[in-house]
C-alpha cells in the first residue's frame, strides 16, 4: 500500500473515532473527509504535522474545514512503528480544522480526549527519532555516554547538562 493510501486509511479511522467522542461529535466532522491530505518534506525534523489554511483565511476566524487547504503530516509517521502517533497527529490537526486555532486550554482539553494515550505520548520520541536520523554529528558525553544529535560540529565548546564535561564530536557515518 502506498503512502497516500495509508494516510487516507488512517484519516478515515481518525474521523470515525472522532464521531465517537461525545464532546465533539456535534461538530462538522464529516466535512473533514473533504480536506486534502499531504506530506511534509522528509527532512523536516521539528514539524510533525500542520494544518494549512486557504489564502486570506485569518487563523483566529476559522469557520470550519472549508477554510482548510490541506493537512500535511511527516511521511516517517506512516512507518508501522509510528502509525499510532500519525493518527494522533491527524486528530490534532483536524481539531484545528474544526475551528480550534490555537493551543489554548480548550484545545488541550479536546486534544486530551483522544482515546489512545500511548499515541499522545509519542511526540518526544518521534522528534528524537527524526533528529537522530538526520544528524551529521553526535555530541557525546565521555562520562555518561548521553548523545545529542546535531547537524554541525561542536568544536569542544559544549558541555553535558548533567556531567558538565566537554562533549566529544562523533561523526555519523552516512
Amino acid at each position: 500500500m502506498d503512502d497516500d493510501a495509508v494516510l487516507s486509511k488512517i484519516a478515515n479511522s481518525v474521523i470515525m473515532t472522532m464521531h465517537q467522542i461525545p464532546q465533539i461529535n456535534q461538530l462538522p466532522i464529516d466535512e473533514l473527509h473533504d480536506i486534502k491530505l499531504g506530506f511534509l518534506r522528509r527532512d523536516a525534523s521539528r514539524l510533525h504535522a500542520v494544518c494549512r489554511y486557504r489564502k486570506g483565511v485569518v487563523k483566529s476566524e476559522i469557520s470550519g474545514p472549508s477554510d482548510v487547504r490541506c493537512v500535511d503530516v511527516h511521511p516517517v509517521s506512516l512507518q508501522e512503528e509510528w502509525r499510532l502517533y500519525a493518527a494522533f497527529l491527524l486528530y490534532h490537526e483536524f481539531l484545528h480544522a474544526l475551528g480550534f486555532a490555537g493551543h489554548d486550554r480548550t484545545f488541550r482539553t479536546l486534544e486530551a480526549l483522544w482515546p489512545n494515550t500511548t499515541a499522545t505520548k509519542m511526540g518526544k520520541a518521534f522528534g528524537e527519532h527524526l533528529r537522530r536520523n538526520r544528524a551529521k554529528w553526535l555530541w557525546t558525553c565521555p562520562q555518561c555516554s548521553k548523545e545529542h544529535p546535531r547537524n554541525r560540529k561542536g568544536n569542544g565548546r559544549y558541555r553535558c547538562r548533567e556531567c558538565h564535561v566537554v562533549l566529544i564530536d562523533v561523526s555519523v557515518e552516512s
